[in-house]
């Protein structure tokens, strides 16, 4: 484990797997909507960020980790739904805290935050250099 502030499995998710657009129309690989479209493409700039994070605990502060932890988990868990861990455990309360105060936040409110805070925390960043690899060709 990196560092404590990052959920475990952040390059891999945690269970509960894959987000969901909310599109149940079975097996269909083609998107009907441009939401449906939308929120893939926001869910594979997450999973990008997310992967990028880990790169970046060094220079990040302990506030902006809880916050992309809190968001991390709503995006992957959901509403915060364990109990408040016991008093002597200050990460684990940090870390409840943080994700509790986001409610009833929507995954894809939580996604878009994710991907500005790493995008502040690192301005260079660019998730569209990672999709295409002839765009890092050396010379």
């Amino acid at each position: 484990m990196a560092t404590p502030f990052l959920p475990s499995g952040a390059t891999t998710g945690d269970s509960g797997g894959e987000l969901s657009s909310g599109d149940d129309s079975g097996d269909m690989e083609s998107f009907q909507t441009p939401e449906a479209e939308g929120t893939r493409s926001l869910a594979e700039l997450f999973e990008k960020a997310a992967a990028h994070v880990q790169g970046l605990v060094q220079v990040a502060s302990r506030e902006q980790l809880l916050y992309l932890y809190a968001r991390y988990k709503q995006v992957k868990v959901g509403n915060c739904n364990t109990p408040k861990p016991n008093f002597f455990d200050f990460e684990g309360k940090q870390k409840w805290e943080a994700w509790k105060a986001l409610g009833d936040s929507s995954p894809s409110q939580a996604m878009q935050e994710y991907i500005a805070a790493v995008k502040k925390l690192d301005p260079g960043w660019n998730p569209q250099l990672s999709r295409n690899p002839t765009a890092r060709m050396e010379v």
